[in-house]
């Protein structure tokens, strides 16, 4: 029998997840704030941005096993409470390394409501049609919180300091909490996997060694036999952990899946667009506030048709995935993006909405059919391990998304301004030497800025272009080779 409470606890879960992933890029409109009140450097802000998705990634591989032992609605009131007090500390956090370390704590709450969250859903709906438009809606969730993230930014850095933007978080926490812990049972999968402590560790050392890597590799150009040994070590320490659990009788992580081709179709099209979608976000807001001087309110009114056409294009998903099929829709949705993207390099503020609803749209779609297709794929009793590998996939690709993009806009950014001062680093360093320089020399190096960050813009939105088409074409031709995968 269904249970008369799905929906409302469908709303519950929705709210409990939809802070987790606003968390990833709401710190994006607080850069210029936050590097100006702590005094972070620019590696600083980075691993102040990356470190959260980065080590959600590799903590879901506890997490998922642990909430078959503890049941899935234990295991989310948990991560509430966690990321709760979390939240409190990024906002009162009086250096650079301590917010380092509270965005720490708040991937372990993360960690713990994300696949709970997913196998949750999964379990209270029964029926075969309405689980697929539950399914949607969480991932109309996925798509959009990362999209609403700079604009509730921009609302709150109107009115407030910057770190008002986790204590947003609390509210919708607790209301959340009260409504699982009084509508939800728990439940426990006496057969759930074994936990493999040492090598979860050994998979998240290998995210974090391989990302820094990429990360270091874009930013010096290739120089340093630093960079060869994060790439080395953390492409041996993931294969490690790949052999492991491969080799494993009963695995935290059950890589067996992937030989299903519609879930790594799914795994695919969920890495691919959060990774771009994250990276366009870390430039558009830096572009906007830094080149266009829009304040934070505008700069987060102007990603909202965004954020607004990634739910309403994740929602529609179901409905229009049984009509089209996952390869044209994989398709359609990568070419809008790309679109979006160009239309942005000529023209600038001028199309700027137009654009994001392109943008918005593309990536709602490819981002919910994600996770229709990978929990599609799976059997039921492989649940759990889908929920984990479509969780590290979102957060690595967002990790990635912001090591990779925000690298090749410094490193642009960098050969572009010519100039060898404390703020050669970042258009926001920049900034803040033409503030203390003054006069004309502080506001040619401030003009100086605005044109190398512009150039900077205009060639990740190529790339940007370029990684989206060939996105929808991989799904596209992948998908045709076995149409038995798609979700029916």
């Amino acid at each position: 029998m269904a249970d008369r409470n799905r929906w409302l606890i469908l709303a519950s879960v929705c709210a409990a997840f939809m802070p987790v992933s606003i968390d990833t890029t709401v710190l994006y409109l607080a850069l210029p704030s936050l590097t100006r009140d702590l005094g972070a450097s620019g590696t600083q802000v980075l691993w102040i941005m990356d470190i959260y998705p980065l080590m959600m990634a590799g903590l879901v591989l506890i997490t998922g096993p642990l909430g078959d032992r503890l049941g899935q609605r234990n295991l989310l009131l948990a991560g509430l409470g966690v990321f709760g007090l979390a939240s409190l500390a990024a906002a009162y956090s009086p250096s650079p390394a301590t917010l380092i370390g509270a965005r720490v704590l708040l991937a372990f709450g993360g960690s713990m409501i994300i696949p709970s969250t997913l196998a949750i859903v999964r379990r209270t709906f029964t029926d075969t049609r309405e689980r697929g438009i539950a399914i949607g809606i969480w991932g109309a969730c996925a798509s959009a919180g990362a999209a609403i993230g700079p604009v509730a930014g921009g609302a709150i850095l109107s009115q407030f300091w910057w770190g008002a933007v986790f204590l947003f978080n609390l509210p919708i926490l607790a209301l959340a909490a009260l409504v699982i812990a009084g509508r939800l049972r728990n439940s426990v999968n006496p057969s759930a996997a074994p936990l493999h402590p040492l090598a979860a560790v050994i998979g998240i050392a290998g995210v974090l060694l391989l990302v820094h890597g990429i990360k270091d590799l874009a930013r010096d150009g290739g120089a340093g036999w630093e960079n060869a040994l994060f790439l080395a070590s953390g492409i041996a320490l993931l294969a490690g952990f790949a052999r492991g659990q491969l080799a494993s009788e009963h695995p935290m992580l059950d890589l067996r899946l992937f030989k299903r081709r519609g879930f790594a179709v799914g795994v695919l099209a969920a890495l691919g667009p959060i990774m771009l979608l994250t990276g366009f976000e870390l430039a558009i807001v830096q572009q906007l506030q830094f080149v266009d001087d829009l304040s934070p309110w505008d700069t987060g009114l102007a990603l909202t048709p965004l954020a607004i056409a990634a739910a309403l294009a994740g929602a529609a998903t179901g409905s229009i995935l049984h009509r089209s099929g996952m390869r044209v829709l994989a398709l359609v949705g990568m070419a809008l993006a790309a679109g979006g993207y160009l239309l942005l390099m000529p023209a600038g503020l001028g199309v700027l909405i137009g654009a994001m609803i392109l943008i918005g749209a593309g990536h709602g779609f490819l981002m919910s059919l994600a996770t229709t297709t990978i929990m599609g794929a799976a059997p039921a009793d492989k649940a759990g391990a889908a929920a984990a590998i479509e969780s590290v996939s979102y957060e690595l690709g967002t990790g990635l998304g912001i090591a990779l993009f925000g690298s090749l806009l410094g490193l642009v950014y960098g050969l572009g301004l010519d100039h060898v001062g404390p703020g050669a680093g970042s258009i926001g360093a920049t900034f803040a030497e033409a503030a203390e320089l003054g006069g004309v020399a502080g506001e040619t190096l401030r003009a100086a800025g605005r044109e190398a960050f512009a150039a900077a813009f205009r060639l990740v939105l190529g790339v940007l272009a370029g990684m989206a088409l060939l996105l929808g074409i991989a799904v596209h031709r992948l998908g045709r080779e076995k149409k038995a995968s798609a979700p029916a």
